[in-house]
């Protein structure tokens, strides 16, 4: 049975699966921290997507990341481990975005999920972000 997450983020809630298969240790570290209750952060450079406040140490500094993703759309669940800058997030893509660093240059991020239920409130929602500030999000198992 595949792992699935439900993610509220102000008045919106969807729902998805996460990528077991493709990002086995990253899945089952986040797993085994949920429920996560934190704050949104919009990224600056990488578009439309935000990532958590505070830090999640999914994976060793040492470790590779797992299933590495590049252009991100709508709904897809990413872990950000960049330790040199304390920076060792989850996020969540509202829209069309890839994850950059200072002068947009990528950076390795693991696509360990997506969601695919309630995406439309959702990414309404999370378009506020930007104009509003930071938004509670929690992140939750559904067993």
């Amino acid at each position: 049975m595949a792992k699935r997450i439900r993610v509220r983020v102000g008045s919106a809630t969807a729902e998805g699966t996460l990528y077991e298969d493709k990002a086995p240790k990253t899945v089952a570290a986040l797993w085994s921290m949920l429920p996560i209750k934190d704050r949104t952060i919009q990224v600056r450079w990488s578009g439309d997507a935000w990532r958590t406040e505070n830090n999640y140490e999914l994976q060793p500094a040492d470790a590779p990341v797992e299933n590495v993703a590049g252009r991100l759309s709508a709904g897809d669940v990413i872990y950000y481990p960049e330790y040199k800058a304390n920076l060792i997030k989850v996020g969540i893509a509202y829209g069309k975005a890839q994850w950059l660093a200072p002068f947009m240059v990528p950076v390795q991020v693991a696509l360990i999920g997506k969601l695919d239920a309630g995406l439309e409130d959702f990414v309404t929602q999370c378009q506020r972000i930007i104009f509003e500030g930071p938004l509670g999000v929690e992140m939750t198992r559904i067993e």
